[in-house]
Order: structure tokens, then sequence, then C-alpha cells
């Protein structure tokens, strides 16, 4: 409600949180003119409006409150820091790589060039906020999945760079090829109690 609230705030308005709980507690802010600033890129409002109904028993999974059984595959590895850190800009600000003879981009990054052969002469492809289009795509009942089947898709982004990622927000039946996506960073799996972060796609509308 609180990030709602100053989604909407406009400088020199007061902004009253009560939160009662074990008593009742009072927080008074007041908005300066750095609120513009300050405020996330896509509104609190925004992606609520974005979301999707989910069953009652796949929330209470995800909350980690109810205890379902798992696709009949081996479950993933625990994930683990130093290659985590190793592949850092990959990782988590999902950045491939484009060569700088002749142009040909990388997913992930490559040190030697897939087109010309060009050895460390790559540049920083970021591709977080870039998006693509579906060429093709499967829905796996069987991978381990947060929340099954795993939507395989193969996406060709704009400006160049193909690559395999999950599809969120969407059933099997609303895929098709063509259909435009953008990135978004979301939970992979938890194994033993860690989770493991990476980017998937979402299905986007984009105005004509």
């Amino acid at each position: 409600a609180l990030a709602d609230v100053l989604d909407r705030a406009a400088p020199g308005e007061s902004v009253l949180l009560l939160a009662a709980a074990d008593g009742c507690d009072a927080l008074v802010l007041r908005v300066t003119d750095r609120i513009a600033h300050g405020r996330q890129a896509h509104p609190l409002a925004a992606q609520l409006a974005a979301g999707r109904d989910v069953a009652y028993a796949t929330y209470l999974t995800w909350r980690g409150l109810l205890d379902r059984e798992p696709p009949r595959r081996p479950e993933p590895d625990l994930p683990a820091a130093p290659p985590s850190a190793r592949s850092q800009a990959w990782k988590f600000a999902f950045t491939g790589s484009r060569c700088g003879r002749c142009a040909f981009a990388h997913l992930p990054a490559a040190r030697v060039c897939k087109g010309c052969g060009a050895v460390d002469a790559m540049e920083p492809l970021p591709l977080s906020a870039t998006r693509g289009t579906v060429v093709t795509f499967t829905a796996d009942r069987l991978a381990y999945s947060p929340s099954p089947p795993l939507i395989d898709v193969v996406v060709d982004f704009d400006g160049g760079g193909r690559y395999t990622m999950e599809l969120a927000d969407a059933a099997p039946a609303e895929v098709a090829i063509g259909m435009r996506v953008e990135p978004t960073f979301r939970r992979l799996y938890t194994a033993g109690g860690t989770h493991n972060y990476f980017w998937k796609v979402r299905p986007v509308e984009e105005e004509r």
C-alpha cells in the first residue's frame, strides 16, 4: 500500500502509514521534490494489472506452505555462489557480447566469435530491457519447474541474438510463433532451501 501511494504522491503532500498488528504504529512521511527521481520504473498498479490469477494450491506451493510431488526428474543441484560470481554480468544483468568486427551477437558472452572467428574483439551486449520474438517453442511436462509445465521458447532478440528461455506468465495454449516477449528476472527453482534466479521471458503486448 505504501509503495502504491509513493507511486502517486506529489511533492508537498504528507503520507500517514498505520500498522495495526500487536498494537499500532504510525509513521508520517513528507513527500519532497526528489520523489520523481526515486520512483521505480514500473508502478505497482501496472505490475498488478499485468499479473495473472493462479490456483490457490499453486500459490500455497510457491509460498512454501504446501508440499506437492515434483515432476519425476532428479531435483536440480543446489545453487552455488562461485559460478554465479564468475558469470555475474550474464546471470544478473543478462549481458551477452557482440563481435566488434562482424557484429555477430553471442548469448551468453563468448571470447571467440562464431561468425568470423575473431578473438577477444567483443563488446558488451545488455539485453535485460530488449524485447524479442518467439521463433519456436515446446512444453515440457516432465522437467522440474515450480510452475509446470515448463514452456521453453527460442527467442530472437531485437537487434540480434538468439537464446532458449523459459516462458513465464503464460499457458501452453497461449504460446504462438511470432509472440512478442520481454526478459524478466524470476526464480528458476529452490533446492535445499536456496533459491536460484535467472532470466525468463514473458508475453508483452505492443502498441500499434
